[in-house]
């Protein structure tokens, strides 16, 4: 088998529903496909053109305000690697540090010291976007190779409305803005 032979069709919504995403994955053979496979496959669907990441301005990626919290697979300019800690290797990347984002990095106010372990806050908003005369990607996915095990934390919103959410370690929030 090939990943080529991948076939991604849409789920056709009841009439009446407000759902609009949804897709049957068929003709692949899950036991014999990597993870890594299929993410690059998948994310290859909806962009076949796609070749780089950030527009393909990897020349300025020391500027840019993700640069700390991210590496770049030397193989695949658009696949990131986001974590936390020292790995001696990962997809040709050798001997390096992630740092994990930190809400306090880009929030005018913090979560006190003593609630810091137990309490989180989302990192910040990032939005995909026409600007500078840039078209946004047609998609963002994530694949979690490893994932922090153990305890969870409480998620504020700090918006004025006491609204929190139990989350596991390492969350990242995704939300379409095409609907709001």
């Amino acid at each position: 088998m090939t990943v080529q032979s991948i076939q991604v069709t849409p789920i056709q919504a009841p009439e009446g529903s407000a759902v609009d995403f949804g897709a049957a994955i068929t003709n692949v053979d899950l036991e014999n496909l990597s993870d890594n496979d299929f993410e690059y496959v998948l994310t290859k669907r909806f962009d076949p053109a796609s070749s780089t990441y950030g527009h393909g301005k990897t020349l300025d990626v020391k500027r840019s305000v993700l640069h700390p919290d991210l590496k770049t697979v030397p193989h695949q300019p658009q696949v990131q690697i986001i974590g936390h800690g020292h790995y001696d290797e990962y997809e040709g990347l050798k001997d390096f540090t992630l740092k994990h984002p930190h809400h306090k990095v880009f929030h005018k106010t913090a979560i006190p010291e003593e609630d810091d372990l137990n309490f989180t806050r989302f990192y910040r908003w990032h939005i995909d976007a026409a600007l500078y005369a840039l078209n946004p990607p047609k998609v963002t996915t994530l694949l979690a190779v490893k994932v922090p095990a153990g305890r969870r934390q409480t998620l504020r919103y700090d918006d004025g409305t006491g609204d929190e959410l139990d989350v596991s370690l390492g969350t990242t929030a995704f939300v379409s803005g095409q609907n709001m």
